[in-house]
């Protein structure tokens, strides 16, 4: 199963409330009016930062877990999590004005001990709490570490109330959401690798699916779909609150079926017992699922319920697959073999928007824009009139790892050699930045 969701991965596989004592309580982040800010719905930055206020939340360096050399205990001395006020940026007395930009502002703050920068982190901001994920730390039966796996914890936002909510089997393809269900309350759906054995064939082509619901007190976690072979859950404009899913098919003569689950309530739709060819899900926006089938992508409205065969009229996009499905204004955009496509409706001709020699990664959409990075730069792009602008360039970049809070986008670099610094000394860890739409640059981590 391909990734599908913009939104990095992350596996759900054991239990929930253990109560973790976090760092000594920070200032309350309030309105103009005095009031603490809480959020009614879930808000999501697009990964690795949340906006609260003026506060922005962030792993304070970047870590790489899947180092042979990994060592937990020295990352998260570097990489815990952070935040700062945006609006009351500080900086030493003796920082060169052509520095300002790479030094490390006054005021950044501890929140948790908690590593939270590494590849495909995420983080949340629901009610009074930060929802963010971490490394996980809890050894195998053998008493070895497995950074396979991640924890989800939540935090109040003055860094009171440390949650830990469960450990997550992990792997490229895992994705999470956290959205209203059918019932009006929120829910976190994560899709992982099944738990069989992971030297068994099936662990590593199917997937389960959970179900975990949020709100004052966390609700347990319910397993809901058992071994999928591919799964999507929708966005918030989706009609039906449910996961689509396939499986192998109870009858040996037919390939696949197509089924459904409420992530609520748990009820269950058939859209088709036994197909006859495979069906890889894509992707799902709105009501409408992107899905692969004999070698050409198609869509199908999830409302109707009939099966998933397509017609001439379903055809999407002339590929055997595609990834990185995402929504982009009443169109869509994604990369189809090497290239990102944009397409203005499910009918419209597929135009090219930029190749692999131009982006390593694409990070979001907002807007008419698609914001792209590789290991040097940040571009957007404009699908409708193809126009490009660089805002970051001369970097060194974690591609692919950001956030964006409607106004900067924040990324993970390298300050390189300072100008009019000499006997500097080498500093190879990278850092939180943010630049805003006319390419200003800033570092906001603290200097480990």
């Amino acid at each position: 199963m391909k990734k599908k969701n913009l939104v990095k991965g992350l596996a759900l596989a054991c239990g929930f409330g253990l109560c973790l004592a976090g760092c000594a309580p920070l200032a309350a982040i309030t309105d103009k009016n005095g009031n603490n800010i809480t959020f009614d719905s879930p808000v999501y930055y697009q990964g690795q930062v949340a906006r609260v206020g003026d506060y922005v939340f962030y792993g304070n360096s970047y870590a790489d877990v899947t180092a042979s050399d990994f060592n937990y205990n020295a990352a998260a001395g570097k990489s815990y999590l952070a935040r700062i006020d945006l609006s009351n940026l500080k900086f030493e007395d003796d920082v060169i004005d052509l520095n300002y930009k790479h030094s490390s502002p006054k005021g950044v703050e501890k929140v948790s001990d908690k590593l939270a920068g590494y590849a495909n982190q995420q983080m949340f901001a629901y009610g009074e709490y930060l929802y963010f994920t971490s490394a996980n730390i809890h050894k195998t039966t053998s008493m070895q570490n497995d950074f396979t796996r991640v924890s989800l914890f939540r935090i109040k936002f003055n860094g009171e109330g440390l949650e830990e909510i469960g450990t997550y089997k992990y792997d490229a393809n895992s994705s999470i959401t956290l959205q209203k269900g059918s019932d009006d309350n929120y829910y976190f759906v994560v899709i992982c690798p099944s738990e069989a054995e992971a030297t068994t064939e099936e662990a590593a082509t199917t997937y389960d699916v959970y179900s975990v619901k949020v709100g004052a007190k966390m609700g347990a976690s319910k397993q809901i779909v058992s071994k999928a072979t591919s799964a999507v859950v929708g966005d918030e404009n989706s009609t039906e609150k449910t996961v689509i899913y396939t499986a192998a098919a109870e009858s040996e003569t037919k390939v696949c079926a197509v089924k459904a689950i409420d992530f609520a309530n748990e009820n269950p739709t058939i859209y088709d017992s036994g197909l006859s060819k495979a069906v890889v899900l894509e992707g799902k926006i709105g009501d409408e699922v992107i899905y692969s089938y004999d070698g050409e992508i198609f869509y199908k409205d999830a409302t109707a319920k009939g099966t998933f065969v397509p017609g001439a009229s379903q055809l999407f996009y002339s590929a055997g697959d595609i990834s990185d499905l995402t929504s982009i204004g009443g169109g869509y955009v994604f990369k189809g073999a090497s290239s990102l496509v944009y397409k203005e409706s499910l009918d419209a001709e597929a135009t090219l928007i930029a190749t692999s020699t131009e982006y390593s990664n694409m990070l979001f959409a907002d807007g008419d824009y698609v914001y792209l990075s590789n290991a040097s730069s940040i571009i957007r792009k404009n699908v409708t009139d193809k126009t490009s602008e660089t805002l970051v360039e001369g970097m060194t970049i974690i591609s692919g790892q950001c956030g964006y809070d409607g106004e900067n986008v924040y990324f993970y670099a390298n300050r390189g050699k300072l100008e009019e610094v000499e006997e500097q000394p080498t500093d190879s860890n990278y850092y939180l930045y943010q630049v805003d739409k006319n390419g200003n640059i800033q570092m906001l981590s603290n200097l480990v």
